[in-house]
């Protein structure tokens, strides 16, 4: 059936979050502003609906068909008929073949100058890296796409991470240019021109320990490239699916998108659930406009998908960035994304700002908490791998940076993969390299999930073990248990339950209750066995803290010695009200 004039119009635009500035870059770029939303002159997307599928390829009334669109149905068209693009959407419209049409809108990059030179790596030690590392650094067969302007492919910390890769830039970067046909030289030219792809590759898998530069967080992971921005910093949609097929195709299980949006868009939608159908995480940028995102939505941040985590970017004080987007309900935890030193182009090394830096160091977490479990032939899906994720953050001690994230915290990949080990422990899996389950650990349940809002549920213990000599009493113990909002707790002394915490309710601190000389110590950390949530770990173990003062009423009237059974139920009981609800995603909020 020929293809006649038509369709329903939706806009579809993407900003490039990728802010930074490398102080050994020598572009000097004024204030940012935000830019004019720019659609490619001449172009056009339109989906069909199935019935008419068989006429995609054809020209047909002003059309002339350029290529696949990177989702089923859909498919990049130019206007030859001299209409602008609002009145071929328009007229499009009218058509009963079309399901929706939409600009190929262009995306934009936002710098975030920053003259100051680091030498030092600050982000790892920060979520946690070292201690990630003693279980994995990435080796294995997880694959992480890379949806940016490519990678300097002979950079001496890039060289044998990247796995192949596809380039959808023309060489004479000109609207009246084709794509690069596929099979050519120019698609298989992913080399990086611009920098900004370099720099985000860098900080998800720089080599480490070749004595040069600095390390990514997943160090030997292996990368799949796709080039989509442009020299000048923008790219458009259509690439952007596209690439998002490809990367789907090859079977990567996570995708590093350092770009956000302005509009709304089906086209997006559509695609984010083709990849979420695929079992693949994405990882997005919040964008750097300093918004919030609850308000003033930008896609692809604000899509609310389930295999999305949107990112946001915190500095060395650990408080939200002021560029950065943010948004209660949207953006779902941050990282460091101030003065980050990975790889530059010439072979250099320098910092950038910017959520676009943020965003990588999440993608990187999740491929080590999957290289990490197939190690012992496990498979973590993109709903386990985000959930690991977000219920191991440090929460922010700031008011405002706590209420600009969903999970109220940044990443904590080391406590991830001690939430992992515990998965893998009530599964019954062997244990992950350079972990312990006889860790003294401090535990904490960071579900929002208190009342009709996501709160937060928090459990901390302090367990003390100390062998008792022969004939002689043993040492005191110590053991907590809390269930909490954000900020504060309810104590029970050991072997007792904890009191239930009604929503909004304040309580006092977390407290430790000693048990008497001779007594049992607290629970062993190997012990520890909080349950699952929704079949997946609601723990997620940090460094063991010391023991807090017994309050004065408790300390008057010290609690019997209890068992170890007895000090284990008692953290049983605290959590299991309410360790079986549903963890309800920030796509369903």
């Amino acid at each position: 059936m020929p293809l006649q004039a038509g369709g329903r119009a939706a806009v579809a635009a993407l900003l490039l979050a990728v802010c930074a500035a490398a102080a050994t870059d020598r572009r000097r770029l004024g204030a940012t502003q935000q830019p004019a939303v720019q659609a490619v002159p001449g172009k056009i997307i339109v989906k069909l609906k199935d019935d008419y599928l068989q006429v995609m390829s054809e020209d047909r009334d002003g059309l002339r068909y350029s290529r696949p669109a990177g989702l089923d149905n859909a498919a990049v068209y130019h206007i030859t008929d001299g209409m602008s693009i609002d009145a071929k959407l328009a007229e499009m419209n009218k058509l009963e073949a079309v399901e929706f049409a939409e600009p190929d809108y262009r995306v934009s990059v936002n710098w975030v100058p920053n003259d100051a030179l680091l030498n030092l790596q600050w982000h790892h030690s920060v979520i946690g890296s070292q201690a990630a590392w003693q279980s994995s650094t990435g080796k294995g067969d997880v694959k992480v796409c890379h949806l940016d302007s490519g990678v300097l492919l002979d950079h001496p910390d890039l060289k044998g991470h990247v796995i192949g890769g596809w380039n959808l830039v023309p060489e004479i970067q000109s609207f009246d240019q084709p794509t690069p046909a596929r099979g050519s030289a120019q698609y298989k030219n992913y080399n990086d021109t611009f920098g900004h792809g370099t720099h985000t590759a860098g900080i998800i898998a720089a080599t480490g320990n070749n004595g040069l530069g600095g390390a990514g967080v997943a160090m030997d992971i292996k990368i799949l490239v796709c080039k989509f921005i442009w020299d000048d910093g923008m790219g458009s949609v259509s690439d952007a699916l596209e690439c998002l097929r490809l990367c789907k195709e090859a079977g990567a299980t996570i995708s590093s998108n350092s770009w956000g949006g302005v509009a709304n868009s089906r086209l997006i939608e559509e695609a984010l659930k083709q990849v979420q159908e695929a079992g693949m995480l994405f990882v997005v940028a919040s964008g750097n406009q300093g918004d919030d995102l609850d308000a003033r939505p930008k896609f692809p941040a604000s899509s609310r998908m389930e295999n999305m985590i949107v990112v946001g970017s915190t500095g060395q004080a650990d408080v939200i960035s002021s560029f950065s987007n943010r948004g209660r309900n949207t953006v779902h935890l941050t990282a460091p994304g101030e003065q980050i030193v990975s790889t530059l182009m010439n072979g250099w090394y320098g910092p950038m700002d910017g959520t676009s830096m943020s965003t990588p160091m999440v993608a990187a977490a999740a491929a080590l908490l999957q290289s990490a479990a197939a190690k012992v032939g496990v498979r973590l899906s993109h709903v386990e791998t985000k959930r690991l994720l977000l219920t191991s953050v440090d929460v922010s001690t700031s008011p405002d940076t706590a209420a600009a994230t969903i999970t109220g915290g940044r990443l904590n990949v080391g406590t991830a993969m001690r939430a992992l080990a515990i998965l893998l422990k009530e599964r019954g899996l062997p244990a992950l390299p350079g972990t312990s389950a006889d860790d003294a650990v401090a535990v904490q349940l960071k579900q929002r999930m208190l009342a009709s809002s996501w709160g937060q549920l928090l459990l901390a213990t302090t367990a003390t073990r100390q062998p008792a000599a022969a004939g002689a009493g043993g040492a005191a113990g110590t053991a907590a248990a809390a269930v909490v909002k954000p900020g504060t707790a309810t104590a029970a002394p050991a072997g007792k339950a904890g009191k239930a915490v009604k929503p909004g309710k304040a309580v006092k601190p977390v407290t430790a209750v000693t048990a008497p000389a001779g007594g049992a110590g607290a629970l062993k950390a190997k012990d520890l066995t909080v349950g699952p949530l929704d079949g997946l770990p609601t723990a997620s173990p940090a460094v063991a803290e010391a023991p807090l003062p017994a309050p004065a009423d408790e300390a008057a009237a010290p609690a019997p010695a209890p068992t170890e059974a007895a000090a284990e139920a008692a953290v049983q009981a605290a959590v299991m009200p309410r360790q079986h609800r549903r963890l309800r995603m920030a796509s369903q909020a």
